[in-house]
């Protein structure tokens, strides 16, 4: 039961590894060059379809969600980006959508209490579109949003100071995750006699 469990969770990590690098591969071929555009323009866009994104004219929106990994660790911050438009909406008490979320990893905990988590010019981000909400739960959406503020069902997470890796890394990361992943996989495709011999054969136990 131990060697089905460890395959199982190899073969899982080796896939997530293989996705990785082609998601990355994607992202060099497709979306290497970063596309700068303004923060007015990408909320009047219904999709987002650039990868590599300089985004200008931003400002700091209301709400600011952090994920920590301890009480001492420092943290991920996650807060929404708007334009000069929709902040003066907002301050005429005129309902908004968010369409750009910023991550900012690995930052002091102490910006927390001292309010300097996010630097006082942050009208330029500059960063890589993630595929996904990548833990973003639905009591988050429910920090985020209120009466005034939603959250558009096309809203992007870009994540800050994140570099595209090198092509070769990840089409090293897509082809060894592959071939693990792919081995992994066929070891449950064996033929048997009765359902005891394949059982026998995928968990590798010595019928001798």
């Amino acid at each position: 039961m131990k060697t089905i469990a460890n395959k199982i969770f190899f073969g899982i990590v080796f896939i997530f590894l293989s996705w990785k690098g082609l998601d990355g591969l994607i992202i060099n071929v497709l979306y290497n060059s970063k596309t700068t555009i303004d923060i007015l323009d990408l909320e009047k866009k219904e999709e987002v379809s650039h990868r590599n994104l300089e985004i200008l004219n931003g400002k700091v929106g209301d709400g600011l969600l952090y994920y920590e990994s301890n009480s001492y660790s420092n943290v991920d911050l996650l807060y929404p980006l708007i334009s000069q438009q929709q902040a003066e909406r907002f301050n005429q008490l005129e309902p908004i959508s968010i369409k750009v979320l910023v991550r900012l990893n690995d930052q002091p905990r102490t910006c927390l209490s001292n309010g300097k988590c996010i630097a006082a010019d942050s009208t330029i981000i500059r960063g890589i579109v993630k595929v996904g909400l990548e833990n973003l739960q639905y009591t988050d959406y429910q920090i985020l949003e209120s009466d005034l503020i939603t959250i558009d069902e096309d809203v992007i997470l870009i994540e800050t100071n994140e570099e595209t890796i090198s092509w070769y890394w990840n089409l090293a990361m897509f082809l060894g995750g592959t071939v693990f992943a792919f081995a992994i996989l066929k070891s449950f495709f064996r033929r048997a006699s009765s359902i005891e011999e394949y059982w026998n054969k995928i968990t590798e136990v010595d019928e001798t």
